[in-house]
């Protein structure tokens, strides 16, 4: 997975929107949109800010995806993982909101 995939994934986990992501990290929307995209490779000082504002490790970010080293690529399976779960957590919960809406919709 390349770094843009991987940080367009974390920022979508946790519900925020290249806007709201462009802002914590002070730069535009269309700069990360083209960051997410592979049409532009951030700076080291943005890496590390999206690095701290996720939480993860620098080199998670940096680890190519053709990575032989073990460690690193068990880290990334392992955060990739509990990325995709929160992901389907939330698209259950919001499958579920839009069940009961649309109940209570028909009862009016």
């Amino acid at each position: 997975m390349n770094m843009g995939k991987l940080i367009s994934l974390l920022r979508t986990a946790q519900g925020l929107s290249q806007t709201g992501l462009a802002s914590e990290l002070s730069i535009t929307r269309a700069y990360l949109s083209q960051v997410e995209n592979g049409h532009k490779e951030p700076s080291l000082v943005l890496l590390r800010k999206i690095a701290e504002f996720f939480d993860i490790p620098l080199a998670v970010l940096l680890a190519d995806e053709n990575e032989t080293d073990p460690l690193m690529m068990d880290e990334l399976k392992r955060m990739l993982g509990e990325v995709l779960v929160i992901k389907l957590s939330m698209a259950e919960h919001r499958n579920k909101s839009g069940k009961k809406k649309s109940k209570s919709k028909l009862k009016a």
